[in-house]
């Protein structure tokens, strides 16, 4: 039987806090290094593929004693502890609002980001003394001072092939689905943008658009509805939008039919498409298509406006149905408008079956680690 031990986390590595070079000296800022913030990090996600800053060498030369290898796990510990944390797949460096762990020769980096995943993401937020600006915080001590079962080096790296390998996967599919989304884009700027259609070459255009096509406003096409609060619903499998995106799932649908979902509060630019049974909350608009084959071209229609330009709020960004009532959209013949139909519901079913992938992936793993770190699961 293998033996895990308890140690303090300045004991499996160095612990090292970023800095951020100041911004008012744009010499600091360049495309050498990723400089990775808490907003760069997405929740769940392993590694930070791009960062909004990125470090020029003359930053590299002054903060070159920060900069972390490849595979350091890195943890959030100001504002929003206990959500985020990340695996370095690079050289690099963070922010002060991150706290990483160079992993001394006794213990596997990625072994280690799982272990913080597993125990030590939620003890941060325990440790919050919320003195930085009423922001919560804990401090380089106290997270040094966290203790964490790990077992001998070999046993560490067998566990972290058998979690890598899940995420690997689930990277990989979300590669494709990237792919796919672009492809689609692609579909739609190349048909109704460059207006390189089937048949274009023996097309007519009058006014600038084919003969037989037409520009009708938004409110003639669709019929624009409310969402509903949903704090009394039971828990369910009927995903819940926001203008964030999936909420949380609840038992009852609002809506059943093929939708484009606009938001009216938030991130206006979030339009989304969906064609399963969903409510929505009412800081959403959810959409009745009025004609057919609609959904999916008015989805890239809505997706390349700039919604937040129409604003209509002042604390939070706002859409009202007035302003959506004077959108005036380009409309495809019949014939047209099923055969993009056709072709973009062929990708969005690739992308719905590796969605799905990756969620019996992400369910699969999240139930493995706990066992894998409790050190009750041996693995050979």
């Amino acid at each position: 039987m293998v033996e895990w031990k308890e140690y303090r986390i300045k004991d499996l590595g160095e612990v090292v806090t970023g800095n951020t070079p100041p911004t008012s000296n744009r010499e600091y800022y360049g495309t050498e290094y990723k400089f990775i913030k808490p907003t760069d990090m997405v929740e769940g996600q392993r590694f930070v593929s791009t960062t909004e800053e990125y470090y020029s060498e003359l930053a590299y030369q002054k903060y070159k004693k920060c900069l972390l290898p490849p595979k350091t796990p890195c943890v959030v510990t100001i504002g929003s502890l206990g959500k985020k944390m990340c695996l370095t797949d690079t050289e690099c460096f963070t922010n002060q609002a991150v706290n990483a762990v160079i992993p001394n020769k006794e213990n596997d980096g990625e072994f280690l980001y799982y272990a913080f995943k597993a125990s030590v993401l939620a003890y941060v937020k325990q440790l919050d003394s919320g003195t930085t600006s009423g922001r919560e915080n804990v401090s380089k001590s106290s997270f040094s001072k966290i203790k964490v079962r790990v077992p001998p080096l070999p046993t560490q790296q067998k566990i972290a092939s058998i979690l890598s390998a899940y995420d690997n996967l689930i990277q990989n599919y979300k590669k494709q689905i990237e792919a796919l989304q672009t492809a689609a884009s692609e579909l739609y700027k190349e048909w109704f943008v460059r207006f390189r259609f089937p048949g274009y070459k023996n097309a007519k255009f009058e006014n600038g658009i084919p003969e037989g096509w037409k520009i009708e406003r938004l409110t003639k096409l669709v019929g624009i509805k409310y969402g509903k609060d949903h704090s009394k619903l039971d828990d369910g499998n009927i995903p819940v939008y926001g203008s964030g995106g999936i909420m949380r799932y609840c038992n009852k649908a609002l809506y059943d039919k093929e939708t484009v979902l606009i938001p009216r509060k938030g991130s206006l630019n979030n339009i989304m498409y969906a064609n399963r049974p969903l409510w929505t909350v009412d800081t959403m608009f959810y959409s009745i298509m009025l004609r057919k084959n609609f959904a999916k071209y008015l989805y890239y229609v809505l997706s390349k406006i700039d919604m937040e330009s129409f604003n209509a709020g002042a604390a939070l960004p706002s859409m009202t149905t007035e302003i959506l009532s004077h959108f005036k959209i380009i409309v495809p013949d019949n014939k047209t408008l099923e055969l993009f139909d056709n072709k973009i519901a062929l990708i969005f079913t690739q992308i719905d079956n590796l969605q799905q992938q990756i969620a019996n992936l992400t369910q699969q793993r999240d139930l493995l680690l706990p066992r894998l770190m409790s050190g009750k699961l041996e693995v050979k």
